[in-house]
């Protein structure tokens, strides 16, 4: 069958083009309607005739990328290349677009419709875009056909001496380095070239047909020429002679086609260079345009050997075949890469026989559905199709595995799945064989051992992951760094755990979402490793193909060493003189603070411990009395321990290979100082040594007054029933930590340093016949429980101050006071009192007739009603819920609080305080911990923020809620394993799909409720985004992400990253810009980019106690600029949008309502100062100008500058 194939091939003339496949059938118009609603924007959409057309019409290129709101335009011709493609008679074009779909696709169609479940579809759409025609382009036939005869016809070169060789080419790439170079030794074997045996088109693109990897750009071909057996002798393959050989061979070839390029009209304008790695190298042809082609494309030469030049058992990977100083340690990445040269045709049969044993096109879309898979991930090695059919023909046919009995060399039949697997099915088995396959402890071996000559033994002794190919002669894992295997089982793993759900459609996030960098390590790091004084043996450096390869799998074998269990995967990939880190933690043991080493007894494992550490390891004396060698890592406050993975790669790095500079991109310390207040403003206020206890204090402090609330029920007229925490502080996610004040210092502080943050608590008493029925009254009573409550703390809790605060702006039938209580430890806390029959008493008023009696009281109206039941819900009920559910979170995942708080500086810094609730930040972060979609979950802070940036920027949120589970992880957290996904309930999310499909239904243009964030006690979603964001600030949220995202994404490919530009918001969008003064914002050190200047300078005359404009008393909760923008907010409604950073923005940007500039009727309770309109009529316009004066006038003295936009 596979030398039908290949001598078709040769008569075509192609030099081995595509594969002569099945028939074609068009696809239906439901089909073609997926296709271009589930079409890749990266991928040119199918061409509509039956082969790839070259020439230069336009390809569309050049159109706009669809965006998935319309179908298929009225000229596109119908796909000929469907995966539901069937083998059949040619017929004329039928009449009509598009051909009436095959009872097969119908059935398809009608079983996705019954089942909910549009997957099936959406792949099948996928591959059509993907896949192209199996009849090669004629300009791309031609010109293989040209190179192919090219090579053939040229003639044989005499043997020579190196360096007279050297002279015949422009460049010959010896591979080796010195050690080896022929052109600095004294080598009697001379470098001939003779016409190869063969030329053929190798790979899967002779096999499948061409495929689409990027939008103009198809994939590979590859071009093999078999260099004659009679050009080697035996002793050629010891001491690179084979490769520098193989080399002199590839550079006549290249040599050869860059002359004919002058005057050749098939390869004129071909770009000509050296590819593949160093010891290896390959020629690469890229065409294009320029060429007649539609697609470009990159044609690699390959130089390869017959099967039996070397006896395959002279190139074991456990013999010895490089000679350095007489040593015989064995060379296995280098026989691999010998014996890989002796298997093309191999290969290539073996999966043109898979493809004729399994039935239409299956391995054409498992190759092509891999390579997508692979290349979103970031993959480099294993995203090929030539390891995609490798995994198939395991998958199906199976093999040997061994490992059996816990010994790697005992061996077992392991049988396929067998051919009728579904492409789809095949996928899914190869990422279980992936996930669940340890091969550095169950080997794994391709086809049958009969005739191996290469024994189990030789492989398993010879790698530690261990893969062997069908001919049992390549171990294909050989020259895989360990970290590159752990990351194809990574992903592989968390792919099939997201899809485990089969109720959610994770088509997107599987094969259409690109991953990488730091959105998938927990620690990304670039190094520089031009300087680095790594030394290595000569056998060492002979061993590897290049220095980098050399010390990239010297750098991981020692950071495996000192992280030890902190780290799951350590990968590295070389990027010319640069090594890009990545870093997946054990969350369970990243932040340990110390390293416990051998024993002294145990003096050989103590040599290599303090080798490893050098001057960090320490002998230490335990409280146990046990004594052993030790490195600890000293911390300045609890954030740095997320640091401490970061401190040992540097130390490491530093020691052993004399880098002394790594971009960390994921521990840059930056990232923490923006939720941390500067040094010099927190020690002027808070109490010293404060920084060291982290949230500590304010828990302390909470437990101290939950103590004392419990224990003062005879002093009361009614017992206490429950103490509830609400707040952010006390569940570890408020953006700052609050600091305790020092009250003796507190007075001779700036004004911009003295804020005091309270945490609110909420207090219920019993129910007793004591409370009134009246909504008025019950409000006394709190005022008066409230007033009880302070007597007893001021009296109980020496230092302590309790005083009673009121809401200004609420009615009398609301909740309106609290209490402040600042506790001796200079922690500050607001009570609220929960009286349970207030909902009921609003809920009447808004649901029953008023009462008709006479002797009955009057009730409130419902519009004060309304809003004062939604405080009662928001303050008494949502609160202090998802304070419960959330305040887990901060245990189970110890990272969460840090990356909440970063989200929280991010959506703050972009003055988004008043539009987004902090509750609803802290819900999207827990959606990007409890389901990480296709990664694993979180472990450090940073690649939480990345994440939670990134899905905020692909959030299709007019389309789609966020579904968050946190109430179920909350009562799964006993039960559930650390492997298994949250599922999210699924008639909780049927319901909450279907309120949201009404709720747009109802508002199409989405003037209500923006974000939907689905919990399961929130299936409305509107609960914390019912206010805000709006559709305008969503727009700006998701805008803001997406520079974000793209600012992150050129640092994850080389171009840096300034952490602090995250954070900063551009200002030029807004039509009012109000410039206050730094000296009276009392948060004004928490700012994005504060200016010490405003504390420092009065900080050296503290001993002038003068109290400033705020005086000496602590005011809780102080915050006159966040008062402001409130008010201007509360003031002009919808009139304008406020926008302001809470933690000390020195900037409040407002922007006027479009709709409520244009001119209008007069009529009274606009809302907003008007102006007439020059005009008959009588209309009146918003006047801009004397909003701005209203507002300036309420903020005099806080109000430094008013800055005007371009429309103002």
């Amino acid at each position: 069958m596979a030398g039908t194939k290949t001598a078709k091939r040769k008569a075509e003339g192609s030099g081995g083009s595509s594969v002569s496949k099945k028939g074609k059938q068009p696809s239906s118009p439901e089909m073609d309607a997926a296709a271009a609603l589930y079409e890749d924007p990266m991928i040119d959409p199918t061409d509509s005739s039956g082969s790839e057309e070259d020439g230069e019409e336009e390809d569309g290129d050049d159109v706009e990328d669809f965006d998935g709101e319309g179908l298929l335009e009225e000229d596109d011709e119908p796909n000929e290349f469907a995966p539901s493609a069937q083998a059949g008679p040619s017929r004329p074009r039928p009449k009509s677009l598009y051909a009436p779909p095959t009872a097969q696709e119908m059935d398809r169609l009608r079983s996705a419709a019954e089942n909910g479940n549009t997957f099936t579809l959406q792949l099948e759409a996928l591959l059509s875009s993907t896949l192209l025609p199996t009849t090669p382009a004629p300009r791309l036939k031609a010109i293989l056909s040209r190179i192919h005869d090219l090579i053939l016809s040229l003639p044989s070169l005499p043997a020579l001496s190196v360096r007279e060789a050297v002279k015949r080419t422009k460049e010959i790439p010896f591979p080796g380095g010195d050690i080896w170079s022929p052109l600095k030794q004294d080598v009697k074997w001379t470098l001939g070239w003779e016409k190869p045996a063969e030329v053929f088109v190798g790979g899967s693109w002779s096999v499948c047909g061409g495929y689409k990897k990027g939008k103009g750009v198809m994939g590979d071909v590859d071009l093999v020429v078999v260099m004659p057996e009679d050009m080697f002798t035996p002793k050629d393959r010891m001491n690179y002679r084979y490769f520098h050989k193989r080399a002199h061979y590839l550079a006549v070839v290249k040599a050869a086609v860059e002359k004919a390029m002058l005057g050749d009209e098939e390869l004129k304008d071909l770009e000509v260079i050296w590819g593949g790695d160093d010891r290896r190298p390959i020629i690469l042809l890229r065409a294009g345009k320029g060429q007649g082609l539609k697609h470009a494309v990159e044609i690699k030469i390959h130089a390869s050997l017959p099967p039996n030049t070397f006896p395959p058992n002279t190139i074991s990977p456990a013999k010895t075949l490089l000679r350095v100083n007489d040593e015989t340690t064995p060379t296995p990445l280098y026989a691999t890469s010998l014996a890989h040269d002796t298997t093309q045709k191999a290969h290539l049969l073996h999966l043109h026989h898979l493809s004729q044993s399994l039935p239409d096109r299956q391995v054409d879309f498992f190759l092509a559905l891999w390579r997508i898979w692979a290349s979103r991930r970031g993959i480099s090695k294993g995203a090929s199709g030539w390891f995609a059919g490798m995994l198939l023909g395991w998958v199906v046919e199976g093999g040997e595995q061994g490992g059996q009995g816990g010994v790697r060399e005992r061996i077992k039949v392991s049988r396929g799945l067998g051919r009728g697997l579904g492409y789809w099915g095949a996928l899914r088995a190869a990422w279980e064989f992936l996930a669940h396959t340890d091969f550095t402890k169950t080997p794994i071996f391709m086809g049958s051992g009969d005739e191996a000559v290469i024994t189990p033994t030789e492989f398993c002794r010879a790698s530690s992951n261990v893969f062997v190919d069908p001919t049992r002669s390549v171990n294909i894992l050989a020259d895989w760094e360990a970290g590159e295997v752990d990351l194809l089982r990574h992903h592989a793993r968390e792919t099939l755990a997201m899809l485990e759900d089969s109720k959610v459609d994770r088509f997107a996030e599987v094969f259409l979402r690109n991953v990488g960098g730091m959105s998938v390590f927990d620690e990304f790091i670039r190094l520089d490793m031009s300087q680095s004084n790594h030394t290595a043996s000569a056998m060492e450096q002979s061993e590897q193909p290049s220095r980098m390869h050399l010390l990239a799998h010297a750098v991981a074998q020692t950071l495996r060493r000192g992280l030890a269990d902190r780290a799951k995967l350590v990968h590295l990939q070389p990027r010319g003189e640069h090594l890009d880190i990545g870093i997946v933690y054990d969350s369970q043991y990243a932040t340990r603070v110390m390293d416990m080493g051998p024993s002294p007894d145990q003096p050989t494992a103590g040599d290599a411990f303090r080798s490893l550490w050098g001057e960090k390891a320490e002998l230490r004396r335990f409280k146990d009395g046990s004594i052993a060698e030790s490195v600890v890592w000293d911390l300045s406050r609890p954030e740095d321990a997320a640091l401490i993975p970061g401190w040992i790669v540097d130390w490491l790095l530093r020691r052993h290979f004399g880098v002394t500079s790594a971009d960390h991109l994921s521990s840059d310390p930056t990232w923490l100082s923006t939720i941390q207040t500067p040094p010099s403003a927190r020690n002027a206020i808070a109490v010293a040594g404060s920084e060291k206890l982290g949230f500590s204090p304010v828990m302390k402090a909470y437990d101290e007054l939950y103590k004392l609330l419990k224990s003062i029920d005879p002093e009361l007229p009614l017992a206490i029933l429950n103490v509830t925490p609400s707040d952010e502080m006390l569940r570890y996610s408020s953006t700052f930590i609050p600091p305790p004040i020092d009250t003796h210092r507190y007075p001779s502080a700036p004004d911009c340093l003295k804020h005091t943050p309270s945490a609110e608590v909420i207090v219920q008493f019993e129910s007793s016949a004591k409370w009134p029925d009246d909504l008025s009254a019950i409000q006394k009573v709190k005022l008066a429980l409230l007033e009880k409550l302070a007597r007893i703390v001021n009296l109980q809790m020496k230092g302590a101050r309790a005083e009673i605060m009121f809401d200004g702006e609420k009615s009398e039938i609301e909740d309106q006071s609290g209490l402040e209580i600042l506790l001796p430890a200079g922690v500050a806390f607001t009570l609220r009192i929960h009286h349970e029959k207030e909902r009921v008493h609003l809920e009447r008023i808004l649901t029953e007739d008023a009462p008709v009696f006479g002797t009955s009281l009057p009730r409130p109206s419902r519009r004060l009603a309304q809003p004062a039941l939604e405080s009662y819900m928001r303050r008494f009920v949502y609160r202090p819920t998802h304070h419960a559910a959330l305040a887990p979170m901060h245990h189970r995942y110890p990272s969460y609080s840090s990356a909440t708080r970063l989200l929280k500086r991010w959506f703050a810094a972009h003055m988004l305080s008043l539009q987004v609730r902090s509750e609803a930040i802290e819900l999207l972060m827990a959606a990007v911990y409890l389901d990480p979609l296709a990664l694993s979950t979180a472990s450090s802070a940073t690649v939480g923020f990345v994440r939670a940036i990134e899905r905020l920027a692909s959030w299709d949120w007019k389309a789609e809620p966020i579904f968050v589970p946190v109430f179920t992880a909350s009562r799964e957290a006993a039960t559930r394993s650390e492997r298994t996904r949250l599922r999210f309930p699924a008639d909780a999310r049927e319901e909450a799909t279907r309120l949201f499909g009404q709720m747009r239904a109802k508002d199409p243009e989405v003037k209500h409720g923006a974000w939907g964030i689905v919990t399961e006690e929130d299936v409305d979603g509107w609960r914390w985004t019912q206010e805000g964001p709006s559709r305008v600030v969503a727009g700006r949220v998701t805008g803001l992400a997406r520079a974000t995202a793209e600012a992150i994404t050129q640092a994850n490919e080389g171009a840096g990253l300034n952490v602090r530009s995250l954070f900063k918001t551009p200002l030029h969008q807004y039509d009012i810009l109000l410039h206050l003064r730094p000296a009276f914002l009392p948060r004004y050190a928490q700012s994005v980019d504060p200016s010490s200047r405003e504390w420092d300078d009065k900080l050296k005359f503290r001993n002038l106690q003068d109290g400033g404009l705020y005086g000496s008393e602590v005011k809780v909760d102080f915050d006159p600029a966040w008062s402001f923008a409130t008010d201007i907010q509360r003031l002009y409604g919808d009139a304008l949008l406020v926008f302001y950073d809470r933690q000390g923005g020195p900037t409040i940007g407002l922007l006027f309502n479009p709709t409520r500039k244009a001119s209008r009727g007069f009529k009274p309770f606009l809302g907003y100062s008007t102006k007439p309109v020059q005009s008959d009529s009588a209309l009146v316009e918003l006047n801009t100008e004397g909003v701005v004066a209203e507002i300036t006038r309420v903020g005099e003295g806080l109000v430094e500058k008013v800055e005007r936009g371009m429309g103002i």
